[in-house]
């Protein structure tokens, strides 16, 4: 019987991709830079890349902090300053909040039937104020940040933390929900949770192992 999800925060619950092009908008503008229709699909090839390896272990935040924008701008060949333009960004984005659709219709649904837990790989303050600012907090019981827990979804760690946190309850007991085949859906797999991936990107599924896959937030409700 499942008494706890555990649910992915970027492109899950906050839109990560309308949030990053907003702030990445406001971030050129502050810097007396164009913002071109090229940017954004650089910067997602790019970031998409660097959390791969953050999720292999072969990468860590502040690494990836030093060296996102400046691989952005020689992609793009913009010559300025990537490490200082990635901290504005970074404060920038921290006031986004949009959020993806049905987001909160499946918290307050949720948040009345099991333990809702956020689980991310991303900066803990940054998603503490971001989902604060959603008003979202209030029907999440806990929040859980690899950086706080010593590891990154989806290493084994990083799940054991969290049920340790929970009072190593059962993994039968969790269901994660999330975006990332690798993070999510793979690591949860890997570790024995059931899983319900949310094609965000309406991605082929042929072969993902998830228990169960929706292309809509509502559709979740149907299944828990």
């Amino acid at each position: 019987m499942i008494t706890t999800v555990l649910i992915d925060v970027d492109n899950t619950l906050l839109d990560f991709d309308k949030c990053a092009e907003e702030a990445m908008e406001r971030t050129f503008e502050m810097w007396g830079m164009e913002f071109g229709g090229e940017v954004f699909p650089v910067f997602r090839r790019v970031n998409d890349m660097l959390w791969q390896k953050i999720e292999k272990g072969e990468l860590d935040k502040p690494g990836l902090y030093k060296v996102r924008w400046k691989t952005i701008f020689e992609i793009l060949g913009i010559n300025r300053n990537g490490p200082e333009f990635e901290n504005d960004f970074r404060l920038v984005f921290s006031e986004c909040k949009q959020t993806v659709e049905g987001a909160y219709g499946l918290l307050e649904y949720l948040s009345k039937k099991y333990t809702v837990c956020a689980a991310s790989n991303a900066s803990a303050w940054q998603q503490n104020k971001r989902l604060k600012n959603a008003d979202m907090m209030k029907y999440i019981s806990r929040l859980f940040i690899s950086e706080e827990l010593g590891a990154p979804k989806p290493e084994k760690k990083f799940f054991d933390a969290c049920l340790e946190r929970l009072g190593n309850i059962p993994k039968e007991q969790v269901v994660l929900i999330g975006d990332s085949l690798s993070a999510d859906i793979n690591g949860g797999a890997d570790y024995g949770l059931k899983t319900i991936w949310f094609n965000y990107d309406k991605l082929p599924v042929e072969g993902v192992r998830a228990d169960w896959v929706v292309y809509s937030l509502n559709e979740i409700k149907s299944i828990l």
